[in-house]
């Protein structure tokens, strides 16, 4: 037996409804707890909350279609949720642990695992038409509006005739109150921006289309009409509609007027999207998407983990996707020929910095010519290469007119970048080192996770590669979607909170942030006046700190995408590592610590713990070679420098571990004793680990 817990307003009843009756298509015996959420606290009927803490909304099924559900019994509930009260069960519980059957889902990501149970008490939204496929027509028969529902109600019975004799009637739903109220999780996402994309959109494939504005709050509805009138991008000649009026109880009402229109234009709110399901299955199954357009934001939801990217089971293939700063996302395959409703591809420039690699370049090149994004910009930039580096890249550009050679005298890897930065004509950004190269997906799920984001910035995972390895030539099928799944999207604040985190330890944050350039896409207005500072080494330190503190989401991949070459002779990362770290990666660390004290004082603080953190391990490090001991002198210099302000970090106790706190703080008292205790710790663990061995090898 399965129960279908039902909650929340109209459109999440229908989903779980319609969740229900897949089930039984299945075989499946599901009865229904029609009780649980909407049972006022307290047993109050003047309550407005439930006993769970949520709105007490009105239960509308019936209502809406005349269904009524069989019943789950108490003790169907009591069973399935292991409530028993009985002193022998409750002893059980005790010793055992509860045997509950109840399964929630995961909001807005379809789990097939729910198709197949036997038994078990469902609770949550389930909104994704992934639960019912294959089922829509007996979902579209039992969603039949009520004969009698205009009973009474003359103006909504004009606005209907009105509506039907319309050819390009538009459906456009506006979503205030709890939206407001709750703007932390529900706004920001149909944004005016969206709404203006998307009326401009369907004003240009529905000549003459007809906008009837639905929404909860007649006042910012006629504000929002008057806006759109006002704006000067949208045809004079469109013509809005208010439809405003129904309160909760309700909204039965909007519903099917909404249905009987031909367009839509839908807001992050389940309401909206049956609207549109049954408006375009109202003459059968699969309407085409030119007769039936479906305009829809491309988040839903805000979640505090970040995890909204991935939460897309929501949306249909039919759907036209605009995220919150108006950009086409998405269109699906049958609009694409249309010239307006082109799927937009934006172009990336992608900036190769070459200079005597000519064993690997090639391998570089044929990596982004392979790439499934397939707009790119590919500026190659020839640092003064005395091999035959400049012949290679030369053919390659007259191999595919999408690469273009910059020939320069030698400069430096970040005059290189600045160079390709200034000829760059991309609305993003990007990076590959002549002797790495990419996955063929990488570049199309950072471009496409910007997007759906509405992102500034983009960040994949890399692999450890070899100088003899050989890349992948084909895309994986799949891997797109499920990199774009597991994407995480932080504001700029939490993604710089990652950035210094994983200075100190990548174990400290589940989104580990690297200084390269080369793993990040960049949106080209928000870094176009950035440069790479010249003659150093470690410039990506300063260039990625400053593009977070422009960017105001950022949009972290942890699929390994990028193939880094470590065993390269001659690599800049391989030659006078002390030297550099000492003149310049430690300063770069130290202007990012200023860079952070305008803008995020608490930031700077926990960068400025990093620093310091970071000083002793390369310390450590480099003590630990004779040959560097003077850049170990160096660093040790630098950390008793700032003593004080290292030693008030450490004792206000917020940042780093407790055992990073402690060694450092024994190093600023005496680094002496520091160094003692260190080796006798080292002696311990080898003498244990000899214990070990020793132990094994007896056993």
């Amino acid at each position: 037996m399965i129960i279908m817990q039902m909650s929340g307003g109209l459109g999440n009843q229908m989903f779980q409804y319609a969740l229900g009756r897949k089930l039984e298509t299945l075989g499946r015996q599901v009865v229904w707890d029609e009780d649980t959420e909407y049972r006022p606290a307290g047993n109050q009927p003047e309550s407005g909350v439930t006993e769970s803490g949520a709105v007490l909304r009105p239960k509308m099924l019936e209502q809406t279609f005349g269904i009524r559900c069989r019943k789950a019994s108490e003790a169907d509930l009591t069973a399935m949720k292991d409530a028993d009260l009985h002193l022998v069960s409750r002893v059980r519980r005790k010793l055992f642990g509860r045997h509950s059957l109840e399964v929630r889902d995961k909001d807005f990501c379809f789990d097939p695992a729910f198709l197949e149970r036997e038994d078990g008490y469902y609770t949550g939204c389930f909104q994704s038409a992934r639960y019912f496929e294959g089922a829509e027509e007996q979902i579209r028969a039992a969603f039949q509006f009520r004969e009698d529902i205009l009973e009474n109600r003359s103006e909504a019975l004009a606005l209907s005739k009105q509506i039907l004799k319309e050819k390009n009637s538009v459906a456009v739903h506006l979503r205030f109150g709890d939206y407001i109220a709750k703007a932390e999780v529900y706004g920001g996402i149909c944004t005016a921006e969206y709404y203006e994309a998307a009326v401009r959109l369907v004003s240009r494939l529905c000549p003459g289309a007809v906008f009837y504005v639905f929404s909860n709050d007649e006042k910012l509805a006629a504000e929002w009409i008057r806006t759109m009138e006002e704006k000067q991008a949208i045809s004079e000649s469109l013509q809005f509609v208010p439809v405003c009026g129904q309160d909760e109880d309700h909204g039965d009402i909007d519903l099917y007027l909404m249905h009987l229109c031909r367009h839509f234009i839908i807001a992050n709110s389940s309401f909206s999207w049956w609207g549109a399901w049954l408006g375009k299955n109202r003459e059968g199954i699969s309407a085409p998407p030119k007769e039936h357009l479906v305009i829809a934001p491309s988040l839903w939801i805000r979640f505090k983990d970040g995890s909204e990217p991935g939460r897309t089971d929501i949306f249909t293939e039919d759907m036209i996707r605009i995220n919150p700063a108006g950009q086409v996302v998405t269109v699906p395959e049958a609009l694409r020929s249309e010239e307006v409703c082109r799927e937009e591809t934006p172009l990336i420039t992608v900036i190769v910095a070459a200079y005597n690699i000519d064993r690997y370049i090639g391998r570089a090149l044929d990596s982004l010519l392979q790439q499934s994004w397939r707009n790119l910009e590919i500026l190659v930039v020839d640092d003064g290469s005395t091999d035959t580096t400049p012949q290679i890249c030369d053919d390659y550009a007259k191999r595919d007119g999408r690469i273009r050679v910059i020939h320069k005298t030698n400069g430096g890897l970040s005059d290189a970048r600045n160079a390709g930065l200034a000829a760059a004509s991309g609305q993003y950004i990007g990076y590959l080192d002549g002797d790495d190269w990419a996955d063929p997906e990488m570049f199309e799920i950072m471009i496409r996770s910007c997007l759906g984001a509405d992102a500034e910035m983009a960040l994949v995972s890399y692999r450890s590669a070899s100088a003899s390895d050989d890349p992948k030539a084909d895309p994986e099928p799949g891997r797109v979607e499920r990199a774009l799944r597991a994407a995480k999207l932080l504001n700029n604040e939490n993604a710089l909170r990652a950035y210094i985190l994983s200075g100190i330890s990548e174990d400290l944050t589940d989104t580990p942030f690297y200084n390269s350039v080369w793993s990040k896409l960049f949106k080209a207005e928000t870094v176009k006046d950035m440069q790479f500072p010249t003659g150093k080494n470690s410039e990506d330190i300063l260039y990625t700190s400053e593009a977070l503190i422009r960017s105001r989401k950022c949009c972290y991949i942890p699929e390994p995408l990028y193939n880094y070459v470590e065993d390269r002779a001659g690599s800049i990362m391989n030659q006078k590592l002390g030297e550099r770290r000492c003149s310049d990666e430690m300063p770069f660390w130290q202007e990012q610590i200023r860079m952070l004290e305008n803008t995020y004082p608490d930031l700077a603080d926990l960068a400025a713990f990093a620093y310091y953190r970071r000083l002793l391990y390369y310390e450590d490090e480099m003590r630990a070679d004779p040959g560097m001991q003077g850049f170990a002198d160096a660093m040790q210099e630098l950390l008793l420098k700032d003593k004080d302000r290292a030693e008030e970090l450490i004792r206000c106790g917020k940042y780093g571990r407790k055992g990073d706190r402690a060694r450092l703080a024994l190093f600023l008292r005496s680094p002496k004793w520091y160094r003692r205790a260190t080796a006798l710790y080292k002696k311990l663990i080898e003498v244990r680990t000899a214990g070990d061995r020793k132990g094994t090898t007896l056993g």
